[in-house]
């Protein structure tokens, strides 16, 4: 299983430097989207809590992980999703993406096959990404999946490019750590790539 880096690669962020907050972003929803849900700086009611499940040098240098997890429920909070399925958490992903939305129902990835609930959001980690194109494609239009580590692996990659170039899935970020993805076909398909 691949770790979460402490720090953000130097070499990625000055490669994807040209992708920072928005710049060249012409789609009202793409913009705002990365501006007030990627980037957002406001700290959350429930950060000071969540922050206590970090080891203290992460929390006092305030170190990539924390930052992703914060990400994690900015996402869920912009989504309000009505129901939840974490698939291969790899730590602390639930508790971040719960405190965003406690009132969501917990799902199994099974229902979100069969049943495809209204409003999911699915989050998929390393460990199973696998599983990531089937639960892709099941995803209903107002739906959000993000999976971990699209970059971890060239196996990762490849994974990641063939649910962006599914007839399904919708506008799609890159943030090098996490791949999103959006159902919704009433907007023009289209990748971003965020520096993040």
């Amino acid at each position: 299983m691949a770790q979460m880096r402490l720090v953000r690669n130097p070499l990625v962020w000055l490669h994807r430097i040209r992708h920072r907050k928005g710049y060249g972003v012409h789609s009202p929803f793409a913009f705002q989207f990365i501006t007030g849900v990627v980037y957002e700086q406001t700290p959350f009611y429930a950060y000071s809590k969540l922050s206590l499940l970090h080891p203290w040098w992460v929390r006092m240098l305030g170190l990539y992980p924390m930052q992703c997890h914060r990400l994690l429920f900015r996402l869920a909070n912009y989504a309000h999703p009505d129901a939840i399925c974490i698939v291969a958490e790899t730590h602390c992903e639930r508790q971040y993406i719960a405190a965003a939305v406690p009132t969501a129902e917990s799902v199994d990835p099974k229902e979100i096959i069969t049943s495809q609930p209204r409003n999911a959001l699915v989050f998929v980690g390393f460990p199973a990404q696998g599983r990531a194109l089937t639960l892709s494609q099941q995803m209903p239009s107002d739906g959000m999946l993000i999976l971990e580590g699209i970059h971890n692996s060239n196996t990762s990659l490849k994974l990641w490019r063939k649910i962006q170039s599914d007839p399904h899935t919708g506008i799609t970020f890159d943030l090098h750590t996490y791949g999103i993805c959006f159902y919704d076909h009433s907007r023009t398909k289209q990748h971003y790539v965020v520096n993040f």
